[in-house]
């Protein structure tokens, strides 16, 4: 119904704004006949893109528009070598996975390995990482690490966002969606200029509602509910030429239910071997039939206020971004995914960041430019885990009850340094100093309603991160440059514990040395442009997290560890390109990777029973759980045991993407714009431990739009993933209790009004 309804909308824009004679009218091209230049801020100054010696896809606002992202999760394959999907359950969180490092946790004591930064703030947790991408001006993806200008916790990647700014004009543009699944998104911005050329003002609202992909087998109600609203206003000031002021305010509310999850647990858990719900394989075609009439829900809500200045002065430009973001979090939520009350989670969390950044950026020396500055970072939170367990009936359930909370403060200091040795060659050195501080206690759980014995715990770490680069302009369009960079991942500590032995443990940082070569170059008198990127990483430490089971007569019947387990080499190619033949614009990605463990010593399988203490055979950990085991003597431990030569979580060997855009004048002057994405992903696993496979995966997404002749709306039909390609997201392995998988969005259509006057 909505595919026809969809086609017939834009049959009758198309019949209504067509004069009877256009077929003898000449066609006329409103756009450039090469390819446009794009900038960035890949390090931290306005350049052009194809002048920067960083591997970064810039996706703009039009691009978005025409592949009808609503945010992030729906932005699944965005770069080469890139991945972002889901965390679970929490559908209000992403997890980025850039050149195979990833880190999908939704705790605050374990950090993430791919920055997300909007509007030049680090967003620490994950919960609405998963911005609306309405009324963005455009997203960057830097690969590889970024640690001398972006600092901690971006040994990976970084995600850059910026939204658009007032334009000093009066205006409003704005969208309307409908598509299947009861899909309503609203979105509009409104532009008000107060004072002219000194004060203008911009409100952004977003608004997403959908029924949810899923079934309940059990009554037909439908499951996985999004209901999110977010505002944005904005206002700059300009006193006069050298000043300028932007505050930014942000509210967002979520009020979903969590992503349903499938059972996939095998006759080794309990789930299946004790109360006979026994998982059912992934491609059975019943992916979003789930065996539960509620899954919980998602009440949080986040408000925010960022201010940038920046003044510029005869050598240069001074800024400062300050930035205090509030979240309150209550998620409820049935991660065994049947109607049997195994397991229920409600995790109440309230959160608060500080931050300032204070850099000075020069300009207009002759042989040399720098930038350099000052962060500051500070983070709270704390953690109640309220977990009912139905283990055995006809028992009474029993109630679980944990808190945990940390205070963190971190800061920086950096720069980098470019030295023009002659008009074609360029030297680079750049450094950054951090020190951080993580405060953490952690009351294990105990029976409802008090928790287990408080334990606490401090550690501080510094890091010195240095880069050195250099860069070699051929010609006005050619351009090539080899890069170090170290980068890190702060250190923590187990805050899904759940007993006192492994709640006393931290873990260090994990750092990163990452070598690149690259090159990039117009051709053909700029419709043609290819960017290359060959790359190195050696990681070190690295935190690998794994959920063990517990021997029987503990408190909780499973364990969260995470630990420094492991050490890679990961090396491989990417290749962008983008030409112009007439009326088609073609993209082209690729991205190869070699990722495997030089060294992993973990434990993976969970406690067993041991008559003495055992070894590790890798050198490794061994716990002593607080079950001391049989009567006979034997006692319980968690051994770490090699597993290197592993494959690392999310990292294929192989992605591309190719994505055409025809875009044409017609005889009343409107334009005519067919997108389409195909994306291929190589098999990988979905986890660090070989347990979870995922098969080759292809999507193809389509689209068919008419622009009006004063582009003042236009009118899209739209198809995500219309070969109905489900490919596993992740899997959720909770030894002894039960197996779990969330699955990728289905089929589906829609249509789009936008307007901008």
């Amino acid at each position: 119904m909505i595919r026809r309804l969809a086609v017939c909308v834009l049959a009758g824009f198309l019949v209504g704004d067509l004069p009877l004679a256009h077929a003898e009218e000449e066609m006329v091209r409103d756009q450039s006949e090469f390819i446009e230049e794009v900038i960035t801020t890949a390090r931290k100054r306005s350049e052009p893109l194809q002048d920067t010696p960083v591997a970064s896809t810039v996706l703009g606002g039009q691009a978005l528009d025409l592949q009808f992202h609503g945010d992030l999760k729906t932005l699944p394959f965005p770069a080469p070598n890139v991945n972002i999907a889901g965390v679970s359950a929490f559908q209000n969180a992403i997890s980025v996975a850039i050149r195979g490092i990833e880190n999908s946790e939704i705790d605050s004591t374990i950090d993430p390995v791919v920055g997300i930064f909007v509007d030049g703030v680090y967003i620490a947790r994950p919960v609405a990482s998963s911005m609306d991408l309405f009324d963005v001006e455009q997203i960057e993806v830097l690969r590889g690490p970024q640690g001398t200008l972006f600092g901690r916790n971006t040994s990976a990647g970084a995600l850059q966002i910026r939204t658009r700014r007032p334009s000093g004009e009066f205006g409003m543009r704005g969208k309307v969606t409908a598509g299947e699944y009861g899909r309503t998104d609203i979105r509009a911005a409104v532009d008000i200029p107060l004072v002219t050329d000194r004060v203008n003002a911009k409100i952004a609202f977003m608004k997403q509602q959908m029924d949810g992909y899923y079934d309940s087998a059990i009554n037909g109600r439908d499951l996985g509910a999004e209901d999110i609203l977010g505002v944005r206003p904005i206002i700059e000031f300009t006193p006069n030429e050298r000043l300028d002021i932007t505050l930014i305010g942000e509210y967002h509310r979520n009020k979903s239910e969590p992503l349903p999850q499938q059972n996939e647990s095998p006759p080794s858990r309990l789930l299946c071997a004790l109360h006979g719900f026994c998982g059912f394989p992934f491609g059975d075609g019943n992916e979003f039939d789930v065996e539960s009439v509620d899954v919980g829900f998602i009440d949080a809500t986040i408000w925010g206020l960022t201010g940038e200045a920046n003044y510029q002065t005869d050598n240069g430009i001074w800024t400062v971004i300050a930035n205090f973001r509030d979240t309150e979090e209550d998620v409820v939520y049935d991660p065994d995914a049947v109607l049997y009350p195994m397991f229920l989670v409600d995790r109440k969390q309230p959160h608060e960041q500080w931050s300032t950044e204070i850099r000075f950026a020069s300009t207009g020396f002759e042989n040399f430019d720098f930038i350099t500055g000052v962060y500051f970072f500070h983070q709270e939170y704390d953690l109640e885990r309220n977990t009912t367990l139905g283990i055995t009936a006809p028992d009474p359930l029993t109630r679980l009850l944990s808190f945990t909370g940390q205070e963190h403060d971190a800061y920086s200091v950096f720069g980098e340094f470019n030295y023009f040795v002659n008009e074609s060659l360029t030297l680079t050195v750049g450094a950054r100093y951090s020190d951080e501080e993580k405060d953490f206690y952690q009351e294990p759980f105990g029976p409802a309603p008090t928790a287990g014995a408080r334990t606490t715990n401090s550690e501080s770490w510094n890091d010195f991160g240095p880069k050195f680069g250099v860069r070699y302009q051929f010609n006005d369009d050619f351009m090539s440059y080899f890069t170090y960079q170290k980068g890190f991942k702060s250190g923590g500590f187990n805050g899904r514990c759940g007993q006192t032995a492994t709640c006393l443990l931290s873990f260090d940082p994990e750092e990163v040395d990452g070598y690149e070569v690259g090159f990039k170059a117009d051709w053909l008198d700029r419709r043609l442009r290819t960017n290359l990127a060959f790359f190195y990483s050696e990681y070190q430490d690295l935190q690998r997290t794994a959920i063990v089971p517990l021997p029987p007569g503990a408190a909780n019947p499973q364990e969260t560890v995470t630990d420094n387990a492991a050490e890679a080499t990961i090396q491989g190619v990417e290749l962008e390109v983008t030409a112009l033949i007439g009326d088609l614009q073609l993209d082209v990605s690729v991205g190869t990777l070699d990722a495997e463990y030089d060294d992993f010593c973990a434990d993976i399988d969970g406690a067993e029973a041991f008559p003495s203490m055992p070894m590790s055979d890798c050198g490794g950990s061994v716990i002593q759980t607080t079950n001391l085991g049989d009567p006979g003597g034997a006692a319980s431990y968690l051994v770490d045991e090699d597993r290197t030569g592993f494959d690392l979580g999310r990292a294929p060997e192989l992605n591309y993407s190719i994505n055409a855009t025809y875009d044409t004048s017609i005889g009343n002057g409107g334009r005519i714009i067919f997108n389409a994405r195909y994306t291929w992903v190589d098999d990988l696993y979905t986890d660090d431990s070989e347990v979870s496979l995922r098969e080759d995966t292809e999507l193809l997404d389509i689209s068919l739009s008419y622009e009006a002749p004063d582009g003042k709306y236009r009118v899209s039909v739209y198809g995500k993933n219309i070969t109905d390609d489900i490919y596993v997201n992740s899997r959720t392995l909770v030894p002894p209790l039960f197996d779990t998988r969330a699955v990728s969005a289905p089929e589906r259509w829609g249509v789009e009004f936008a307007w901008e006057i």
